[in-house]
């Protein structure tokens, strides 16, 4: 008789149907900008943050005041209970995550370079970075600085989330790749940490932090969606086909079923079984024809895939 090890993994795309949920948290509990000219001092307390090149000069002074970056961290505890309360704990994934930055055109301090350009988000996975009191007019010591990124930072550990292009047109809205450590992060509920720095030396994205007082609705927000997650409930043989029943389909979306004898292949080396594409949400079939095969090399891992 065959035996078969059924691995279930799941990879959900950004596109979302109507039976998911979105949360938006619009405060960082924690944000503040660094200085390359001002390695030793802490700008967490301003009403702005920066992520400028070291090409880049102030409108104001003419001066160039040298790179800038940003770090900015979002507590999750709250939008994962909120996932929770829709979806059942723990029984939901991120499908999307979206960070939205507000331009300030006129920050007002020769501190500031204004340009255009690229930029990088990475997620960070070491959030103890204190944020400190410091704003443009009186830096402190008592938060982040400029010199303490190789601490806070490690390429090992970090995951980039993407390129962005700020060409002043704001707000700038910044769809994230989805690394495991990153989503990890999120569904812990606890810190999304994110750390902002130039691409193009010519950048100086000036926007608006979260002890900006004026209008709230152009702090720093996180929009991350949620739907709730596909699973496996049953698996039968049928033949030599293997069937799968599984529940929280999603309209429209595409599923596939890999294989491999290798449980621990890249996704990408696996084989295409099956493929289907659900025209309605709730539980679905999919059948995997010939999976039985006495003739297959044995074991058997398979790997449910949507998009």
């Amino acid at each position: 008789m065959l035996k078969f090890l059924l691995t279930i993994l799941l990879s959900v795309s950004m596109a979302f149907s109507a039976a998911a949920a979105v949360f938006a948290t619009n405060t960082p509990d924690k944000d503040a900008f660094v200085r390359a000219l001002a390695p030793t001092l802490n700008y967490g307390g301003g009403g702005a943050l920066s992520v400028s090149g070291t090409n880049c000069s102030s409108p104001l002074s003419g001066a160039t005041n040298g790179a800038f970056d940003t770090f900015i961290s979002f507590n999750t505890a709250a939008m994962v209970a909120g996932f929770n309360s829709t979806f059942g704990p723990n029984n939901w994934v991120v499908t999307s995550a979206t960070l939205v930055l507000t331009q300030n055109p006129n920050p007002g301090n020769p501190v500031f370079n204004i340009g255009t350009g690229a930029f990088a988000i990475r997620w960070i996975a070491n959030d103890t970075w204190t944020e400190g009191t410091g704003t443009p007019m009186a830096p402190t010591t008592n938060g982040v600085t400029y010199d303490q990124e190789p601490f806070y930072l490690d390429a090992g550990t970090d995951k980039n989330l993407g390129p962005f292009n700020f060409n002043e047109t704001s707000p700038v809205n910044c769809p994230l790749a989805l690394p495991a450590e990153f989503v990890g992060s999120i569904q812990a509920g606890g810190e999304a940490g994110f750390f902002l720095t130039a691409i193009d030396p010519g950048i100086g994205f000036v926007f608006y932090s979260r002890s900006y007082a004026g209008n709230p609705v152009v702090l720093p927000h996180l929009i991350v969606s949620a739907t709730a997650r596909p699973g496996i409930t049953a698996v039968s043989l049928t033949g030599t086909n293997l069937v799968l029943s599984a529940t929280n389909g999603v309209a429209g979306g595409t599923y596939f079923v890999l294989t491999s004898t290798n449980p621990s292949t890249p996704v990408s080396q696996w084989t295409p079984l099956a493929t289907n594409v659900l025209d309605v949400g709730g539980n679905f079939t999919i059948t995997v024809p010939n999976a039985a095969n006495p003739n297959l090399p044995l074991p058997h891992f398979f790997l449910l895939q949507t998009f």
